[in-house]
């Protein structure tokens, strides 16, 4: 009788069934995530800067020519900028993650066709730049460390928002202005994070009602407009000679009287982990300006700008 094939049967079927139960109660493991980056290289700034905020300076093997805080920032190898990343020297280095501009086609198309895993940063408002810092963290293995920023940023937010004045001075922030060249700069429209700051901060952005990001007034439209407070923004390490320039520039055109602020600080060109810093000091600025307009006994000093 041909028994052996059928009493082998139940044995077989008691396997399958032994390994259906197995595949159904261990855990799975998705072997599509990406690991934690080890060895990442950033050319924007204020990512290079939101790495070491999360304690990761350690892992970011090069960055990017303008990259310039924190100080340790400038021990690290340089890699080009926006317009000319060095693409044959990033791809020697063998990074296993890549923080471009979004806007570099050319870089990520290279980088990719190589294997190299991107993660692309775009400009936005305030809570768009939140969000970066937070799904940065999630991507580099330091989502604890990211939500804690950004929780510190928005109770700053609260506060300063807390003690706005009770009139909204109007605002105009100047950024990539060459000097003695008043007729040519830009400024920020209502999808800028530097808007966002200044609403905040209690004031009134002189570009509000333009949806755009970055805007090129005529000179035309700023005296018309006629803002209250004017802050110009530029990197840091002016001079003393420089920042009297710049503010005759306006002064010459007789806005803002009194209220003209040449920033050289970093914070307050980029959203980054220092946005509540920015914030401070833009209230500082409007609060500065509501005192010498309202002056009270206790005080009635005028407002100084940082030079």
């Amino acid at each position: 009788m041909s028994i052996p094939r059928l009493a082998g049967r139940p044995i077989v079927l008691l396997l399958l069934l032994l390994l259906m139960a197995v595949s159904c109660t261990a855990p799975t493991r998705d072997i599509s995530a990406p690991a934690v980056p080890q060895r990442i290289i950033s050319v924007v700034p204020n990512v290079t800067e939101t790495l070491f905020a999360f304690g990761l300076g350690d892992k970011v093997i090069a960055v990017g020519d303008y990259d310039d805080f924190p100080p340790e920032v400038t021990k690290k190898p340089r890699i080009g900028g926006l317009l000319n990343p060095n693409i044959e020297k990033i791809i020697e280095m063998h990074p296993d993650l890549v923080v471009t501009y979004g806007s570099q086609g050319v870089l990520r198309e290279t980088l990719q066709s190589v294997g190299i895993r991107l993660f692309p940063f775009s400009h936005g408002n305030v809570e768009h730049s939140l969000n970066y810092i937070l799904e940065l963290g999630r991507v580099v293995g330091a989502e604890a460390r990211s939500q804690q920023i950004v929780q510190d940023i928005r109770r700053t937010f609260d506060e300063i928002n807390a003690s706005r004045p009770a009139v909204a001075p109007k605002v105009m922030i100047v950024h990539d202005r060459g000097a003695g060249l008043i007729g040519a700069f830009y400024s920020v429209g209502s999808r800028a994070f530097q808007h966002d700051l200044i609403q905040i901060a209690g004031g009134r952005n002189l570009f509000a009602d333009v949806d755009k990001e970055t805007i090129q007034p005529t000179l035309e439209e700023v005296i018309s407009r006629r803002p209250d407070i004017i802050i110009e923004t530029l990197p840091p390490g002016l001079s003393e000679v420089e920042v009297i320039q710049r503010r005759k520039d306006w002064e010459r055109l007789g806005l803002a009287k009194g209220h003209i602020y040449i920033e050289a600080e970093s914070h307050l060109l980029v959203p980054g982990p220092r946005l509540a810093l920015a914030a401070k000091r833009i209230s500082e600025i409007i609060r500065g300006v509501e005192q010498a307009r309202f002056p009270t006994p206790q005080s009635g000093t005028h407002p100084s700008g940082r030079f």
